[in-house]
């Protein structure tokens, strides 16, 4: 988030607009500590994203902004362990850590409807409980990527968060 307060502070002294940029960042951060004042971070919930790919999955690692609006929801990104912001796993460590959230990047030729049948559909993941309790998150390719939108990325992750 610092990086998007930085880049807009930034535009703000480019164009001679140094106030206005500093009253955004302002509001923005004042946002998000509303949006994530009741946020418990002591019990994270365990989320994957599901970028694309059904061989194997692409996903967000531990410097991909997923995981830090995950962070600020009250989550853990599963694949917070790879040292990337995105790469490409395989199902079974999915499987095994066991997301009780998944978090759909929508965009492209496959849409996000596509990408939960697909999980949902296929029996190697029954057993994870995002799948059996029907947790998925969709977020829009501009709210998964650094940007004004990813505090409207937090909201909602917030409210299916608190859902659980």
């Amino acid at each position: 988030m610092d990086d998007m307060y930085n880049d807009i502070l930034n535009l703000g002294l480019i164009f001679g607009v140094e106030d206005k940029a500093k009253a955004l960042v302002t509001g923005y951060k004042a946002r998000l500590a509303e949006v994530t004042s009741g946020v418990d971070l002591a019990n994270p919930l365990r989320v994957f994203v599901y970028d694309s790919g059904e061989d194997t999955p692409f996903t967000a690692g531990k410097y991909a902004m997923p995981t830090a609006l995950i962070e600020a929801a009250g989550g853990v990104n599963i694949m917070d362990d790879l040292d990337k912001s995105w790469a490409t796993v395989a199902w079974e460590p999915v499987v095994e850590r066991n997301p009780q959230v998944i978090v759909i990047v929508n965009y492209g030729d496959v849409t996000a409807e596509q990408k939960i049948a697909f999980m949902k559909g296929n029996p190697a993941f029954a057993s994870i409980d995002a799948v059996k309790n029907n947790r998925f998150v969709v977020l829009e390719y501009v709210e998964a990527t650094p940007g004004p939108r990813n505090i409207k990325a937090v909201e909602k992750l917030v409210a299916d968060f608190a859902a659980q």
